[in-house]
Formats: C-alpha cells, structure tokens, sequence
C-alpha cells in the first residue's frame, strides 16, 4: 500500500542517521499504533540500548556546544509556532497520533519546535516503546525537537511504577541483560534538561514538568538565571537533589490555597509541593514572564488553564495505569495567540488546546499547514 508518510521516514533516516535509529522511528511510526506489543524478538533489547546510548551522547554534545544547560534557551524564533506535550506515561498510541502529525507539519513547515514536558516512562504497560519512539523522533529532527525531564525520569521512581519491570521482561528477566541498560537509561534520564525558555510572539514562555522553583522550608521568589548554577538536579534519583530542582520536578499549582498557608506548602496526603497563585505570579514577575506550561497533574479533560491562562497545565495521555481516564491533549502556540484566548479549539472554546485525535488533526493541518 502507497504510504508517502512510511517513504519520507526511510529517505530521511537513510541520510544520516545510524541505521538503528532510522530503523525504530521507520518500525515504529510506519507500523502503526496497532504495534506488535506482545511478541516482541529479544534481540531488540540491544536496539533499546543503542538507542539509549546514542541518546545520552546527543545530549553530551548539545551540552557541549552550548545549545543545552539545565535551563534550555531557544532565541531568536519570535515567529515560529511551538508545540508543548505534556506526560505521556507509556501511552504509545496517543503518542503515535501526535508523531504522525508532527512529522506531517514539519514536512511542510520547518519552522516549528515541540517541546515534550517529562514522564516517558511508567503507568502503562508498553512505556519502553513509547520512550524509544519519542527519542527516535527527537534524534531525527534533533533541531525542532526538545526532551525535558520529569518526575518519573528518576531511578528511584520509574523502578516502582513500571518502568524497571517492563524493562526487565524485555530482557528475558536477566539480571545480566538487564542491569547495563537500566544504568544507561538512568543515566540518560538524569541528563535531561529541567526547563524550556522561548519567546513566542511577544509572550516570554517557560516550560517544566511539575512547577515554579521554590524551597518549602525557605521560601523566597527565585530568578531562573540567578539560581541555574547552584541546582543540583542531575542526579539518578530524586532525594539526591537539591530542594528547588525537586520543587520544579514535582509542585503543583494550588488555586484554593488559604491566605494562613502562606504561598507554597506540603500537599497533606501525599507531601507533594504546591504554590499558590501569588507565589505563581511573583515568579513569573521577577523572571519577565508571560506563560508557564507544565505536565505532572492528571486531568480528565487533559489540560487545564490556571491564573487568567498565564499558567497552561497538560496531561497528553488518556490512559493511565492500563485504564482509560479521559482524553489526552497538547498545546500549540503561534506568535500571534493571546494569552485570554487560550482554550480548547475542539470544543469551540479557544485557541492552542489540541486534542489527540485522527479526525481532528487532520483539520487542524488542513487548516494552518495544507498548500491553498
């Protein structure tokens, strides 16, 4: 069967990259969402670490060059359209729709980038697949494409979660097989950058997995710039960092947060950090912000718009823990966007909310992105 899609991928990926790489986005994208979950042939286990491997060198030599720190700064695109993703947790085939589109726009659109928000891994059953896929595509189009961490990107989480067991079945349940890759990719993860910064239109934008940095126990507003050198955030585990980068990795916005709390506290069930909306604000003041977008809380419509929409929360999985839990969406946001018009276009509500669906992404880039 004709697929321009399927010979795009293979004519890209045989240009430059490793066979191996092109060889998993080709499978992977080109196979479908339907993917052969189940019988997978062992031997793809060192696809898994080569691919893991040639990830971590990536984000060497992005750091090397400068292009990387722990806060990614990407200037001088005022007039590009970027897209935010936010966890997707194992979710393979809502990722696939949204791969699919992605390679689709950028086909015919170079000037667009896609920021993933963090949590890969864990709370679905095929979330090593999913991981090989985001990374695939991110090696591929290494220049639009931007992989953040998330909470669930630490050894000491995605080893309680699912994550160290799927992998584990994928290596035959050999310690020996095993162990190398569980130290590559934990390395991988404990390299990947914490925050996004870009200027969209006139908005200065930032993007992390959980929220605004603070230290419960010491809290003060904090300039991203003042405090990048002092994080100690790439750490394989979570309680091996510093306060801050763990507030970043895990707070939540707390709307209803009362006046005697003060601006951030511990959630009481679970500890979680959480801030309110004038420590959210303060924040955004001192860092000469407009827009926050971040991940790490479920919601059951997938997003959700906090603080006169100055903060864009998002969850891009509708499946979580093998069970459906609502729908999944991402955000896209042009230079020309206001800030009171973000919303959900599919239900007629705004703009930049997208949902993970076939039929209405295919309108979405008849719309913006088809030839006249």
């Amino acid at each position: 069967m004709d697929n321009p899609l399927r010979d795009y991928i293979y004519d890209l990926g045989k240009k430059e990259e490793p066979e191996y790489v092109w060889e998993w986005f080709y499978r992977y994208l080109a196979s479908g969402d339907e993917l052969f979950y189940d019988n997978e042939p062992k031997e793809l286990l060192q696809n898994y670490h080569a691919l893991i491997t040639m990830g971590r060198e990536l984000l060497k030599s992005k750091y090397g060059s400068g292009e990387y720190s722990t806060f990614i700064r990407d200037g001088n695109t005022p007039d590009w359209t970027y897209y935010f993703v936010g966890d997707t947790h194992g979710a393979y085939q809502d990722v696939y729709l949204m791969v699919n589109y992605f390679i689709q726009v950028l086909q015919v659109n170079s000037h667009v980038k896609i920021v993933w928000i963090g949590d890969f891994v864990d709370r679905n059953p095929h979330d090593l697949q999913n991981l090989a896929l985001i990374m695939s595509f991110w090696m591929m189009f290494r220049d639009n494409v931007f992989l953040l961490r998330g909470n669930h990107e630490a050894g000491d989480v995605c080893s309680r979660y699912g994550f160290s067991n799927n992998l584990y079945e994928s290596a035959g349940s050999s310690k020996k097989d095993f162990n190398p890759v569980w130290e590559d990719v934990t390395d991988f993860f404990s390299k990947l950058p914490l925050g996004f910064y870009c200027r969209v239109g006139d908005k200065n934008v930032f993007a992390c997995h959980g929220g605004i940095p603070f230290d419960v126990d010491d809290y003060k507003p904090l300039k991203l710039s003042e405090i990048e050198g002092t994080l100690n955030c790439f750490q394989k585990e979570t309680f091996d960092m510093d306060p801050i980068s763990q507030a970043m990795l895990w707070s939540d916005p707390d709307p209803y947060m009362l006046d005697e709390e003060g601006d951030v506290a511990p959630t009481p069930r679970t500890g979680r950090p959480r801030f309110s909306e004038h420590a959210f604000h303060q924040f955004m003041k001192i860092n000469n912000l407009d827009v926050l977008i971040r991940g790490h809380q479920k919601w059951k419509t997938g997003y959700k718009l906090l603080f006169d929409n100055n903060l864009v929360s998002l969850f891009s999985t509708s499946t979580y823990d093998s069970r459906k839990i609502g729908e999944a969406k991402f955000f896209r946001l042009r230079p020309d966007m206001r800030i009171e018009n973000f919303g959900d276009e599919q239900l007629n509500l705004g703009e930049g909310i997208l949902n993970i669906d076939q039929k209405f992404l295919d309108t979405q880039f008849n719309k913006y992105y088809a030839p006249e």
